[in-house]
């Protein structure tokens, strides 16, 4: 018997209908600078080296061989392993975003997934709480008010400096102390909790939360503001020089892995990929299971006394 609500098709005739995805026909300079205009996470400044190097080049014609001797030349001129890895990962994600929005051409794959990464140092910065706390009282005597508050968010949520930089008011939730987060890097939507501390500021300092309006937007309308400048001035005021944003990011993973929390929560927690935070974290988990253990050897000596 047919299925009511089922249509019959002649799926050869379907296929052949179907629009061949052709690709925009972009430049990797213009790829380069509509991928900037929709992120703030500092790949405009690693994406100027490709644009210079290819810029009015295709897009898509630029191959993995072209790449590879472009990073071999940085790695002659002095640039760390971890700064090539990091400018072809900036490049890789702008192939993803052009990817995911149809702009290239059907079954084309971005040329730095062929590009070995290079073996680098895992950098890891230790940050005091008492450091992050100067960081949080300093930061609320900036001119512009809605520094403290970013500020402030870094630390209790651990975020990606885009993850801040590109909300808009109809993502927060104050009433529950949360921020939605609808995309990451890893793809999957998360939400990002702050202290009842910050809330307070965030209620003081924004008096007006249009539903639509960016909660750091800068002096060009619907473009969020970067906050590089006074970061620099933070951080050396307080004895911190050097101390990136991203730092802040590691600085809540450890605490979550010293209080306890595995690391696949906490990679949750952080929207990151389990893999990359076990490498650079896996040694505080192993820390935390094994003060556990202790604190359970302990209990039980207790109760045989």
């Amino acid at each position: 018997m047919r299925q009511s609500g089922k249509l019959a098709i002649d799926l050869a005739s379907a296929i052949k209908a179907v629009s061949v995805q052709e690709g925009t026909e972009l430049t990797l300079a213009e790829l380069a600078s509509a991928f900037n205009s929709a992120h703030l996470d500092g790949s405009d400044l690693r994406l100027r080296k490709w644009i210079a190097a290819f810029g009015s080049q295709s897009a898509w014609s630029i191959t993995s061989e072209q790449l590879e001797l472009a990073a071999a030349a940085m790695l002659e001129h002095g640039y760390a392993p971890a700064s090539v890895n990091r400018d072809l990962s900036s490049l890789g994600s702008a192939y993803r975003w052009a990817k995911a929005r149809r702009l290239t051409p059907r079954g084309f794959k971005s040329p730095t997934l062929g590009v070995g990464r290079f073996e680098e140092p895992i950098r890891r910065v230790h940050v005091e709480p008492q450091d992050l706390e100067k960081l949080r009282v300093r930061a609320l005597a900036f001119p512009d008010r809605r520094f403290g508050v970013f500020v402030s968010l870094l630390i209790d949520t651990g975020a990606r400096k885009s993850e801040l930089l590109e909300r808009v008011w109809a993502d927060v939730r104050l009433a529950d102390r949360e921020i939605l987060v609808p995309t990451t890097k890893t793809g999957h939507p998360r939400v990002l909790f702050f202290t009842e501390r910050t809330d307070q500021l965030v209620r003081r300092v924004f008096a007006r939360r249009e539903p639509a309006a960016l909660l750091f937007e800068g002096h060009v309308p619907g473009q969020p503001i970067d906050y590089r400048r006074p970061w620099g001035i933070l951080t050396k005021d307080v004895g911190l020089a050097g101390l990136r944003m991203h730092d802040v990011r590691h600085a809540a993973a450890a605490s979550l892995l010293g209080a306890g929390v595995t690391l696949a929560v906490a990679a949750q927690v952080l929207g990151h990929d389990p893999a990359v935070l076990a490498r650079r974290c896996g040694h505080l988990e192993t820390q935390a299971l094994k003060s556990a253990q202790e604190r359970a050897w302990n209990r039980g000596l207790n109760k045989a006394s």
